[in-house]
């Protein structure tokens, strides 16, 4: 029979403890990032300093699975304390790197991305005095339940 391996200690802290989760009350901005095929979702909250666009604060929930909940706190620590900026170029490297993960995994990490970015344009538009909900769509493909039966 075969022996699992045993989950590394700093996943399972990020999946028990995940950093930054939470709901804000007096955001910025705020994202949804949404996988329409398994109706998993993020939502992103940023506080962002007016002048130097630097993220101060940051909080996330999910509805989502394991992956989503690591992907969401490391996320989060790679966006906090740092330009508004940063994390656009961070999450268009991210995009880039997690086409090459199994669907699953890439479209839970994606997610994320894509509330950060739905964040960024409420951001935007808010600077122009324009208030909406702003989802951003996984585009990568993540199997049902169903399917993986």
């Amino acid at each position: 029979m075969q022996q699992t391996p045993p989950i590394d200690p700093q996943l399972l802290e990020l999946m028990i403890n995940p950093p930054n989760y939470g709901e804000m009350q007096d955001y910025d901005a705020k994202g949804y990032g949404k996988n329409q095929q398994t109706g998993e979702m993020v939502v992103i909250y940023l506080k962002i300093d007016p002048v130097s666009k630097i993220i101060k604060d940051i909080k996330w929930q999910t509805n989502g699975c394991g992956t989503t909940v690591v992907s969401g706190g490391l996320f989060s620590k790679e966006y906090k304390n740092k330009t508004l900026q940063h994390g656009i170029d961070f999450t268009n490297e991210v995009f880039e790197k997690i086409k090459d993960n199994p669907p699953p995994d890439a479209a839970c990490g994606e997610v994320v991305a894509r509330a950060f970015m739905a964040a960024v344009k409420d951001y935007e538009a808010r600077q122009k005095g324009i208030e909406k909900d702003h989802y951003e769509y996984v585009t990568l493909s993540c199997p049902t339940p169903e399917e993986q039966s």
